[in-house]
């Protein structure tokens, strides 16, 4: 994990930037919890600064809320700000229904979390997409998501799982509409990938998680995902060994808001993990090692 070191007024210039651009490929950015964000942030900003500890109390929690969702859209921006809107694909529809949704993440319902898996989808797509190390989005793929890396394409759905009860009911739902998606693919270049949002598992009250200095945070957030993948990395592999071969591994990623004591400043950390299935031949690990590389 990194640690980010952009400052708020940075953030709030990103994130302007990533708003307009969303206007600029034709999403009705309506008053909500993307406008409200930017109003927060566009005022924090700056006002953090000088503001009484009674006032920074009372906002903390809009404040937080509003960095910590403020990262993705800004993630999807800077990963696609350059490309045409012709080939931007499916990923239009997706952040059209992603900008809804409640403003708070805490809010969040098992009813209310369409935009919000929406924005995972995007993101993931985003996080994978860098041309220049060879590893391009599909973005019109008939999968969640689609990934071309060294001319295999990788096929991936996306799943927030919101408890651990639920993970392999969701790993069952994605594996299943993998095995459609990879049968009607030709040809030996075709890998399926089940994503995995585990934030609400690891933090459901939105918490923010604190430690003492920098390293501290970055060895606990390393330490919280291996430790996630130990614990449940059973589910999932008692599911693939049903499924077909080409299914050769999951992505794991959470996201919170985060402090170390003594830089004092809330940032966000966000964690990517790739686990290879068991049955992945050295050829697939090979696939999945460069595609962490190129999500972190």
């Amino acid at each position: 994990m990194n640690i980010p070191t952009a400052s708020y007024e940075e953030i709030a210039q990103e994130y302007n930037a990533a708003i307009d651009w969303l206007k600029a490929i034709g999403i009705k950015v309506n008053p909500g919890r993307t406008t409200n964000y930017a109003k927060v942030i566009d005022y924090w900003k700056d006002a953090y600064k000088t503001a009484s500890e009674v006032e920074a109390k009372e906002s903390l929690p809009d404040f937080i809320n509003s960095v910590f969702e403020i990262h993705d859209f800004i993630d999807i921006h800077n990963a696609f700000k350059n490309e045409p809107n012709s080939s931007l694909g499916g990923l239009s529809e997706k952040l059209q229904k992603g900008v809804n949704g409640p403003i708070n993440s805490a809010d969040e319902t098992p009813k209310s979390t369409s935009a919000r898996n929406f924005i995972f989808e995007a993101l993931m797509a985003a996080r994978s997409h860098h041309p220049t190390r060879g590893v391009n989005a599909i973005l019109n793929a008939d999968s969640d998501t689609g990934i071309l890396i060294d001319k295999k394409k990788l096929w991936i759905e996306c799943k927030r799982i919101l408890s651990v009860s639920k993970i392999e009911a969701n790993i069952k739902d994605a594996s299943n509409q993998l095995e459609r998606v990879l049968s009607k693919k030709i040809g030996t270049g075709n890998r399926g990938i089940v994503a995995i949002d585990v934030t609400k598992i690891l933090n459901p009250n939105c918490d923010l998680f604190v430690q003492k200095n920098d390293n501290t945070l970055k060895e606990s957030i390393d330490r919280l995902m291996d430790q996630f993948i130990s614990d449940n990395s059973s589910q999932w592999e008692k599911v693939y060994a049903r499924r077909n071969k080409n299914i050769i591994g999951t992505i794991i990623r959470f996201s919170f808001m985060a402090t170390s004591e003594s830089r004092n400043l809330p940032v966000k950390a966000n964690q990517w993990a790739i686990n290879p299935s068991i049955s992945a031949s050295k050829t697939d690990r090979y696939l999945l090692k460069k595609l962490v590389f190129s999500i972190k």
